[in-house]
């Protein structure tokens, strides 16, 4: 589960992680723990498929192929993985390229994490999130707060990811739209956005490796993977 997870960060041993690294994978408040081996170990994690929603899905589910393929392509070949395949329609929010390390997750523990010795420290990052019943104007008020603490000054792309049951309610009708809102508060940066792409809870996981260096084009709609998630022994 993951509501607990941010319990267990003060408790890991980094040093034993660092030594003898492990192919973990999961989302949601599991993506605390995504970040903080990046950060403590320095050791590549995924933010993607878990075992009962993922890899446990039903047989005839439609995106478990999707859920699994490049997942196994990242994880079973040492070698750069390429370009991530679309299973839905992605967007432009923002048209442009950025290049930088893979980073992100559930936006609550992105947003809990930053200035923390939990988040990863890294000079250019494509900074990936997504969201679960969190109204705009709360998605809002978390990145504001985050922007006005710097996280965003060593960004170089974003990728949105689905944001599953995050309608406005307390404020129907009257706020923009969650893209009109995202650009207005990343505003003063001209990095490029992605939007809708395959992540989050919504049961199409398309693999995130933490701390993987990453090339965008926001205009072709390309998420690409420049270096392998995993090494020869």
């Amino acid at each position: 589960g993951g509501d607990t997870a941010a319990q267990l960060l003060k408790r890991l041993d980094y040093d034993t992680i660092r030594r003898h690294p492990k192919i973990f994978s999961g989302m949601s408040d599991i993506g605390h723990l995504n970040l903080a081996f990046l950060a403590g170990a320095g050791m590549v994690s995924i933010y993607g498929p878990d075992l009962t929603f993922g890899f446990g899905a039903a047989g005839d589910y439609p995106a478990k192929r999707y859920n699994t393929d490049f997942f196994l392509k990242c994880c079973m070949e040492a070698e750069p993985p390429g370009k991530m395949p679309a299973y839905s329609q992605w967007e432009c929010w923002r048209p442009g390229k950025g290049r930088g390390r893979l980073l992100g997750g559930y936006l609550g523990a992105v947003t809990r994490l930053f200035r923390t010795r939990y988040w990863p420290s890294v000079e250019n990052s494509i900074l990936f999130w997504e969201a679960l019943e969190t109204q705009p104007h709360e998605i809002a008020r978390q990145l504001t707060i985050a922007e006005a603490d710097g996280m965003f000054d060593t960004v170089a792309g974003m990728v949105v990811g689905k944001l599953t049951g995050c309608e406005e309610k307390e404020y129907a009708g009257l706020l923009p739209g969650i893209k009109d809102l995202i650009l207005e508060i990343t505003g003063d940066y001209s990095f490029p956005i992605i939007g809708n792409a395959d992540f989050g809870h919504s049961g199409v996981f398309m693999p995130m490796p933490e701390g993987i260096m990453t090339e965008i084009d926001a205009e072709q709609l390309s998420i690409e993977l420049v270096e392998p998630v995993v090494r020869q022994r």
